[in-house]
């Protein structure tokens, strides 16, 4: 067999379009939601920006810093024409995904999860992307968001909670600081994960073939059925070429250090995600629709697909009552 993550392998599981964000036909987005009130913009002191779609699942949309010899950068894949599909498809920005990753599924019922006795309905990746955040604090250079339990939310997810997410931009480098707390008298299992669509290439000089994955030394864990149980096999330090496919996902766990890159070797670009403050965070998962496709998704999880039906495996967060969970993490482009 050759080395481990030179392809996909044959059991690896295959996530179809609806695990990634595509839902049934709906009415293009009202432009009113790509307003000045709509959208959050903020900015440093280098130039760098982001913009936030709070009322669209809290939607990161865009990151950009300016690089010497470059102009301005997308560190993240733009697409209005994908916002304007919200939410049959967000293959841009940055999604946001709780209190699923992925999905779950129970005998007889996809999209379903067991806890406490009951299956509960859950979509793919599950409801924040889809639910309107509110703003609670704002600056120049960052901005605070919040989604909290509603009668929507427990009729999917009885548990109450307060999620709460500060963007904050720093020297060019955008940082993002994640605290969930269980505001439930009874224990709050939940998986949580980050979807950042990377810019496939960096430059519009470059071609995907120009174009690694940066990946340190890791574990690849390859599902048995849909995701029922996984096996895992050595993944060695390597630059996978962009041009490998990973439509099926490829799921990594175990990594040596919590970092990995796009780069764009052409250019001399990286766009970098890292993750070692978020020690929660052991999984990230690789993907791309195609290996033509102009996106690139390096997507840090805290469980792999279906955890809620493999509780032997203690992927799930599980928060006692009062208690918080916290995350932070940063992306940043830059020349390498």
């Amino acid at each position: 067999m050759g080395d481990a993550g030179s392809k996909p392998g044959k059991n690896t599981l295959k996530l179809s379009d609806s695990d990634f964000g595509i839902e049934p036909s709906v009415d293009a987005l009202p432009d009113c939601l790509m307003s000045s009130s709509a959208c959050v913009e903020i900015r440093d002191q280098t130039g760098a920006m982001a913009q936030v779609l709070p009322e669209l699942g809290g939607w990161l949309v865009r990151y950009q810093r300016p690089l010497p010899g470059h102009g301005l950068v997308e560190a993240l894949h733009h697409d209005d024409a994908v916002i304007a599909r919200y939410p049959r498809e967000m293959w841009a920005g940055s999604p946001l995904l709780f209190p699923i990753v992925s999905y779950n599924h129970v005998p007889g019922a996809d999209h379903h999860y067991p806890w406490a006795g009951q299956n509960h309905p859950m979509p793919a990746h599950g409801f924040a992307r889809k639910t309107p955040w509110k703003v609670t604090a704002q600056e120049t250079d960052q901005v605070e968001l919040e989604l909290t339990d509603s009668d929507a939310t427990r009729a999917v997810f009885p548990f109450a909670f307060r999620y709460r997410l500060t963007y904050r931009l720093q020297e060019g480098r955008l940082h993002w600081q994640q605290v969930i707390e269980n505001l439930s008298s009874e224990p709050m299992p939940f998986g949580v994960g980050f979807h950042p669509y990377l810019p496939m290439p960096l430059s519009a000089g470059s071609k995907r073939s120009d174009c690694v994955i940066r990946i340190p030394r890791a574990t690849r864990f390859n599902p048995i059925g849909r995701g029922d149980a996984y096996f895992s096999e050595p993944f060695s330090e390597q630059e996978l070429p962009a041009t490998v496919d990973t439509g099926a996902t490829l799921l990594l766990g175990n990594l040596r250090s919590q970092e990995l890159a796009l780069v764009d070797r052409a250019a001399r670009l990286e766009v970098v995600v890292n993750w070692e403050g978020a020690p929660a965070y052991r999984f990230c998962a690789l993907w791309s629709r195609t290996p033509s496709e102009n996106f690139y998704c390096l997507e840090p999880w805290t469980c792999l697909p279906n955890a809620f039906s493999r509780p032997e495996d203690r992927e799930l967060q599980i928060l006692a009552p009062g208690q918080s969970f916290e995350a932070s993490m940063w992306m940043e482009v830059r020349p390498c």
